[in-house]
């Protein structure tokens, strides 16, 4: 059996702050535009390219009460990587549960829709499935529906006993990042689609 190292562990540690920490300087020190172009697109790596185009809508977005409404107007291209980062953030943070209690459930039907402009038929498969479970159950059990209109820290917590949506939660766990990888593969193919008017 190896001994432990107290140093080993420190320094380790030490590193791995500091690496943390360089991360978090780069994400918030990033360029955020106001208008994308082809040059910009062209000259962001993969690993930054999503998230340039959320940046992008989200200097759009005045306030959140019309976000949906604003996000709608835009390109399909737009709307698919926004619709699904969103809705895939919510689902690896907490679960179809979470994606629908929250705001961000409003984007159901255009997620649908960009998956399928992706084609992404896995994910089709599993949104089409949590949407009939969800609607099935907050139809059947008035005490979820009314967890979900209340909308407070605790209600959210009590709607994870009274739902059945985790067995999708792990389908699209299964299916691993393909997403990210489909988001990037689309952008540097329909550009245009990206690019501000």
């Amino acid at each position: 059996m190896r001994k432990f190292d107290r140093d080993k562990a420190d320094e380790i540690s030490k590193r791995m702050r500091e690496k943390f920490e360089r991360m978090m300087e780069e994400f918030n020190n990033r360029p955020i535009y106001e208008e994308l172009s082809a040059e910009i697109l062209s000259a962001t790596p993969d690993d930054k390219l999503e998230q340039t185009v959320i940046d992008y809508v989200g200097t759009k977005i005045i306030g959140y009460r019309d976000e949906l409404a604003i996000v709608s107007n835009m390109s399909p291209g737009l709307q698919m990587v926004y619709s699904t980062r969103r809705l895939e953030n919510e689902v690896r943070n907490g679960g179809f549960n979470q994606f629908f209690f929250n705001s961000s459930g409003q984007f159901t039907e255009m997620a649908l829709k960009s998956f399928r402009l992706l084609g992404a038929s896995e994910y089709v498969i599993i949104l089409e499935k949590a949407i009939a479970i969800h609607f099935q159950e907050t139809d059947d059990n008035p005490l979820l529906k009314e967890l979900y209109a209340r909308g407070t820290i605790e209600s959210f917590f009590a709607t994870y006993e009274l739902s059945s949506l985790d067995k999708c939660d792990d389908e699209f766990f299964a299916l691993g990042n393909q997403l990210r990888e489909m988001r990037i593969k689309y952008i540097r193919s329909h550009a245009q689609e990206f690019i501000s008017n």
